[in-house]
């Protein structure tokens, strides 16, 4: 059983350690071109750099979650199918000539799986495989209210002070 006494002496050991497995991942990137699993952790180790007092954020009236997953379209045929199931999931009084008809390209068949079981069904899709994702919660002055004809034109603009990233690799 863990107590709270030794836990600064795992919070130093790991400070010990990350640079020796980041020295690896760095030593295994230049000899194969791959740094999977470790090099992944270089994000913690900038992480760490930046952080300090002066780093603090600063209370903000609201938060911007943005996020971005990739995937590769391994068959294109496959993700129509799947939208086309999601569609008659959604609509089961319509037929397959319905299915079909709405569903004429990539875009409307991720619409149809979303619509259905949400975005992150997505990665359980046959002919999409995921390749990566990350997360940044950015800190707003302003949020977006419930009119969209007010909200600014890049909607994805990042320009608040960054309270949190994340950032998933998968491989293939």
């Amino acid at each position: 059983m863990t107590t709270n006494a030794g836990i600064s002496d795992v919070f130093a050991a790991t400070d010990r350690l990350l640079p020796a497995v980041l020295a690896y991942a760095d030593a295994q990137f230049e000899y194969t071109g791959n740094g999977f699993p470790f090099g992944v952790l270089h994000q913690f180790a900038e992480q760490d750099d930046a952080d300090g007092p002066e780093d603090e954020p600063e209370p903000a009236p609201g938060i911007s979650v943005l996020e971005r997953h990739d995937y590769q379209v391994t068959d294109e045929d496959a993700v129509l199918a799947a939208g086309r199931r999601a569609y008659r999931d959604a609509w089961p009084e319509d037929d397959e000539a319905a299915a079909a008809a709405d569903v004429t390209h990539l875009g409307r068949a991720l619409y149809q799986i979303a619509h259905v079981d949400g975005w992150s069904a997505l990665d359980e899709v046959e002919g999409l495989s995921v390749t990566g994702g990350a997360v940044v919660v950015v800190a707003r002055d302003e949020v977006l209210g419930p009119d969209p004809d007010e909200w600014p034109e890049q909607l994805f603009d990042d320009g608040g002070q960054r309270l949190y990233e994340q950032r998933d690799v998968f491989s293939g």
